[in-house]
């Protein structure tokens, strides 16, 4: 079991280069502002938002937002600070809390977002707060992956026990029935995202000494040297030069019940 202090920890520690090592997909965002289109000034709570990569993309996408960007972790909070403060957005705000401790303000947002960070919450309890801030038909949109997209990643391939420390990830059926189970909310519909990666070794090993997933952050130090040692050699009998492979997520998408 993860202790919360031991990844708040290492969400501080990566902060400052998170938005380098990590991939943002511009898919989901397009999708959302899609599902948001007609609304004139739409009113956004992002939970889990980390530096604002996926703030940031909000932003530029979807027309006359207000978001309200939620984090566990100070420093992540500061990062989204200064980068939407360095392209001149300044209709957000920033609001440091945990999911367990969130009190949204009721029926307050359009819609509740998440990227790529459901894993560490408690879902049903991270449903009941979305909701409570959710207006009458808001929409939830939660971007993660399932456990066997992420065995089919290049770590999930290659890297010595990325699934076995990766047990985080929800199935999307308990997804879906927690979403049902929960009064208020209603399921619409999921969507899976295929992408093409390319990359270099030494770019791979970059992201691995730089925490860009979580779960590298599970390995001690020792295990971690041993196990990218041993993905560095499969990676090379492998690929000849460049990496190819294909990475998949699923958008989430509910909705408030009007009644």
């Amino acid at each position: 079991m993860v202790k919360t202090h031991d990844m708040n920890r290492h969400f501080t520690d990566v902060s400052s280069v998170y938005r380098g090592v990590r991939t943002t997909d511009r898919e989901p965002v397009e999708r959302i502002a899609m599902v948001l289109k007609g609304l004139p000034c739409p009113k956004g709570a992002d939970i889990g938002c980390g530096p604002g990569r996926y703030d940031l993309l909000m932003f530029e996408t979807i027309p006359e937002l207000h978001l309200t960007c939620i984090d566990a972790n100070r420093a992540m909070l500061e990062q989204v600070r200064a980068l939407l403060a360095a392209k001149g957005i300044d209709a957000f705000e920033t609001r440091q809390s945990t999911v367990e401790e969130l009190e949204l303000e009721a029926s307050a947002y359009d819609f509740v977002s998440s990227f790529n960070a459901v894993h560490h919450f408690d879902f049903r309890d991270f449903l009941r707060r979305s909701r409570d801030g959710l207006a009458a038909s808001g929409h939830l949109l939660v971007y993660t992956r399932l456990p066997a997209q992420n065995a089919r990643t290049i770590w999930g391939r290659y890297f010595p026990g990325f699934t076995k420390k990766e047990t985080r990830l929800h199935e999307l059926a308990d997804m879906q029935r927690w979403i049902e189970d929960t009064p208020g909310l209603r399921f619409v519909n999921a969507t899976s995202l295929r992408y093409p990666r390319r990359s270099s070794l030494e770019r791979l090993v970059e992201q691995v000494r730089s925490r860009h997933y979580s779960t590298f952050a599970l390995y001690e130090p020792d295990a971690l040297e041993h196990a990218l040692a041993v993905f560095q050699k499969r990676v090379r009998d492998r690929f000849n030069g460049t990496v190819e492979w294909y990475d998949e997520n699923v958008l989430v998408h509910a909705r408030r019940n009007n009644d």
